[in-house]
């Protein structure tokens, strides 16, 4: 290995052997280069007349952008650093800042560069980048790394969660582009929420004998036009899955508000209506608040408004 001047005209950028991850944003980089100079040098390997990036992609990116003519470098040569060296480069010298999406890369390129089996990932591979070695393991990061790159583009750009990839990659590849598209990049969603919205869309396809797309589509085209808001697709959504269930909800929220309760006061019944109960909360800070909530109580439970409740969650439950 060697530090020499490379041109920037010598640098193939178009090979992407060692390319994982996202370029991103570099304004930055360029900034910091621009004050400081080029603090960490970029690492090549020669490539004929050229130069091939094992690392420092970004760093070479902003210096091109700046319009430098060359880069200092560490240089190695064709023959003197093999394919599966210049990967355990890449993963040392980015060990800090790794995401599982990087490292679910870099496990795809020890596979492709360095024909490496099942077996040897596991046992050479894995330990290496800091995950426990086993097979559950090595198809999760197998998973991640053959998803679509706009997939990995919108967690990059952290635009979704490293938990909803994998809920993606779950699926096939055009239900899971969809579903980034029309759903994860439109709602806000937590991790438990996709889980069941990604559920609940596949059922309603089986269901109704219908595509991922047209399901999503139908569902947005009942919620309405304009800006759609995360809670009004889950309950759109819930709706069609569960249409009896979600009519019973609304004629008990449609009791409830007839009860006028005090703010203090608060009713539940139990999910999907499995039990023959409800429960009634109270929040209060006085004794002298108590008794004129439980006066109020008793006398809607005289006018049979309890009952009433009572009777839409025995026939949620039936």
């Amino acid at each position: 290995m060697e530090f020499n001047s490379i041109p920037l005209s010598k640098i193939d950028f178009s090979d992407e052997t060692f390319f994982v991850g996202s370029v991103g944003d570099i304004s930055p980089l360029i900034n910091s280069i621009k004050g400081l100079g080029l603090i960490n040098l970029p690492i090549l390997r020669e490539k004929g007349e050229k130069y091939q990036i094992i690392c420092g992609r970004r760093r070479l990116n902003a210096c091109r952008e700046l319009m430098l003519d060359e880069v200092l470098s560490k240089v190695y040569g064709w023959n003197e650093i093999s394919n599966e060296e210049c990967l355990e480069i890449i993963f040392n010298e980015n060990r800090n800042r790794f995401s599982d999406m990087e490292k679910a890369e870099l496990i795809l390129k020890f596979r492709e560069l360095c024909s490496l089996t099942e077996s040897e990932l596991i046992k050479r591979v894995l330990p290496c980048i800091g995950i426990s070695p086993s097979l559950k393991n090595l198809k999760r990061y197998m998973r991640l790394a053959g998803l679509e790159r706009e997939i990995k583009d919108a967690f990059y750009s952290q635009r979704i969660t490293i938990e909803q990839a994998l809920v993606l990659s779950e699926l096939e590849g055009f239900a899971r582009v969809e579903i980034l598209r029309k759903v994860l990049l439109r709602f806000k969603l937590n991790i438990n929420e996709t889980r069941e919205a990604v559920r609940e869309i596949q059922e309603i396809g089986l269901r109704d004998k219908k595509g991922i797309s047209e399901t999503i589509d139908e569902i947005l085209s009942k919620v309405g036009h304009g800006e759609i808001k995360s809670d009004s697709f889950r309950r759109e959504l819930k709706s069609m899955r569960y249409p009896l269930l979600s009519k019973i909800e609304g004629e008990f929220r449609d009791c409830l508000k007839c009860l006028n309760l005090p703010k203090e006061v608060a009713i539940h019944y139990p999910p999907f209506f499995e039990g023959n109960y409800i429960e009634i909360r109270i929040k209060v800070e006085s004794a002298e608040r108590i008794s004129q909530i439980l006066s109020y109580l008793i006398s809607v439970v005289e006018i049979g408004l309890i009952d009433r409740l009572m009777g839409i969650v025995r026939e949620g439950r039936a």
